[in-house]
């Protein structure tokens, strides 16, 4: 069996998921469940979402609703208790310089933005919904350019050396940014926050379908052990049961921002 958290696995924060793992793979073991040692990293995240043999891992809304997760099941949502993400959901800061004179996202239209990827519910849909707030799906391209940076954190970096104006970014990388990375963060500000949404959801493999119960139980005993640790971010401070229903607003904004452009040359979403 394998396990993949990778969602929020900064090189700063590894040692809490690390040890994180740890207690619950022990947990795992005294319920009869063979736990991996240690947790996978591996460079294709769509190869563990996938995997027959995996145990617990995490993914984005996004890729679960669009079936980029196989047959993987539900686990459980998480609750980080945070500005932007609580009671299971999450939302995107649509942060820009803090000198920028702009005051709303329809300060934006025809600047540059940063994603992280096209298929990124928080980096991108959450910001196309938004676009669509202040624009109407008729109307050209609001961005003149879009700029993909890869991740949550170079999306931040790429504003604040003013690469790009502004980028919707995951409520939890947000504040692991103001933590790894305070000097950039006092560089920025938040303009608004996207419309919450169902959070990352822990998954496992569909052959584990007689241990979710089990498994359950023992992410939210280990969870709540570590919910009081100082800097315990990336980690939640519970979790909550999960239906695939619950991930139904995000297939609604899928179908809200299907076929929009964010900036010409762009592909579609």
């Amino acid at each position: 069996m394998i396990a993949a958290l990778q969602m929020y696995d900064w090189p700063e924060v590894q040692p809490r998921l690390d040890a994180f793992w740890t207690d619950l793979a022990e947990d795992l073991h005294d319920l009869g469940i063979d736990a991996p040692a240690s947790l996978s990293r591996p460079a294709d995240l769509r190869s563990a979402w996938n995997a027959p043999d995996l145990l617990v891992g995490q993914t984005c809304g996004l890729p679960y609703v669009s079936n980029r997760c196989g047959s993987a099941r539900l686990l459980a949502r998480p609750d980080f208790n945070l500005q932007g993400a609580h009671g299971g959901t999450y939302s995107s800061a649509l942060i820009c310089r803090a000198d920028d004179d702009a005051a709303t996202l329809g300060d934006f239209r025809s600047r540059t933005a940063a994603i992280n990827e096209i298929g990124s519910q928080s980096g991108c849909n959450a910001l196309a919904d938004a676009v669509l707030d202040v624009s109407d799906a008729d109307d050209p391209p609001f961005f003149a350019q879009v700029t993909r940076s890869g991740s949550h954190r170079s999306s931040a970096d790429l504003v604040v050396g003013g690469t790009a104006d502004l980028a919707a970014i995951d409520a939890v990388a947000w504040a692991l940014y103001a933590e790894v990375k305070p000097e950039h963060y006092a560089r920025l500000r938040v303009i608004n926050w996207t419309r919450p949404m169902p959070a990352l959801p822990y998954i496992t493999a569909h052959g584990n379908s007689d241990v979710e119960d089990t498994l359950f139980g023992a992410l939210s005993r280990v969870v709540l052990k570590h919910a009081d640790v100082p800097h315990r971010l990336p980690l939640p401070v519970g979790v909550l049961a999960a239906v695939d229903t619950d991930y139904d607003p995000i297939r609604a904004m899928a179908v809200r921002v299907s076929g929009m452009r964010l900036a010409p040359g762009m592909p579609s979403l």
